[in-house]
């Protein structure tokens, strides 16, 4: 539900169409996010020197914008604005705006979104309009759009982000890219599994001559008998047929085997086969317990249990 419990008037509490997610700008939010493009603009189009500024976006952009002859700084924001409407492309001015804000990592993502900011307006605005798309960090450090996801599970990975390290950092590229407004399913797969490996990698031991790979760390959780008899997670109770050991090595080899598109490497069942959007998604969501439990020190040795 976009607003709590209130529903308008001849609205069941069941109706699908009010509760669904919409892609684009849709009319009721066209105004109100009209304003906040035109906001963002006046502030990077500045009076002294709006054309770079212009120039800029249609470099970045790769587009060219028609701007009537002798526009005011009113009138170039409002063709900037008019050609990405004309396009039916309004998100990704608004994805390209965000993106000017560039940052390090989720905290800072944090203060961006502080109360009455231009960032945390623009998001209340996606809420509350219905929109699949919410505000995070896409690719490169850069904040942008991404396809919303189920509340507890976008906080359950933001807590994983911020709290892993170099791999938290990693996991939030992948995500980016996995549910970004352009996203890039290849890129997604391979950060995903670079998260991992970032999260693994340190805790299972290697020497720095081995350049371990996700293989690697499967192949020594697994130990000579194939088993991972020397690894557990911490339950308390522990299936007599398949211990808590094969079940991280299990999830770390779907994860493996799924990277269809890897070249070389030494599964024997890599190609060359595309990733497809749906794998990559899977790959960033199965990557964020993994990450959280290597970092945390969930994983544990059994000697150290």
């Amino acid at each position: 539900m976009n607003s709590g419990d209130w529903r308008p008037f001849g609205q069941d509490d069941d109706e699908p169409l009010y509760d669904a997610l919409h892609d684009g700008v849709p009319p009721w939010m066209r105004k109100a996010h009209f304003t906040w493009q035109k906001e963002i603009l006046n502030y990077l189009l500045t009076d002294k020197d709006d054309h770079a500024g212009l120039h800029r976006i249609e470099q970045d952009l790769r587009c060219e914008i028609a701007i009537p002859s002798g526009a005011t700084h009113l009138g170039l924001i409002l063709a900037v604005i008019s050609h990405f409407q004309n396009l039916n492309a309004e998100l990704t001015l608004t994805d390209y705006l965000l993106s000017r804000a560039s940052i390090d990592d989720a905290e800072a993502l944090d203060d961006l979104m502080k109360p009455g900011s231009p960032f945390e307006k623009l998001d209340k605005l996606l809420a509350r309009s219905g929109s699949m798309w919410t505000i995070g960090i896409r690719r490169a450090g850069r904040t942008g759009l991404l396809h919303r996801v189920p509340e507890g599970v976008r906080i359950a990975t933001d807590d994983v982000i911020r709290s892993s390290g170099q791999a938290g950092k990693t996991l939030a590229l992948a995500w980016g890219a996995a549910f970004g407004l352009e996203p890039s399913p290849r890129e997604a797969y391979r950060l995903a599994v670079e998260a991992v490996e970032d999260a693994a990698v340190p805790l299972i031991g290697f020497t720095a001559r081995e350049k371990p790979t996700l293989g690697h760390v499967i192949r020594k959780l697994n130990g000579t008998t194939f088993d991972a008899a020397g690894w557990t997670l911490p339950f308390q109770g522990e299936d007599e047929h398949y211990s808590n050991g094969k079940t991280v090595v299990a999830m770390l080899k779907t994860l493996w085997a799924g990277q269809v598109d890897r070249h070389g490497g030494d599964h024997e069942h890599a190609t060359k086969v595309a990733i497809s959007q749906e794998a990559a998604e899977s790959a960033v969501l199965l990557a964020v317990p993994l990450v959280h439990w290597f970092t945390s020190g969930t994983v544990l040795h059994r000697a150290e249990g």
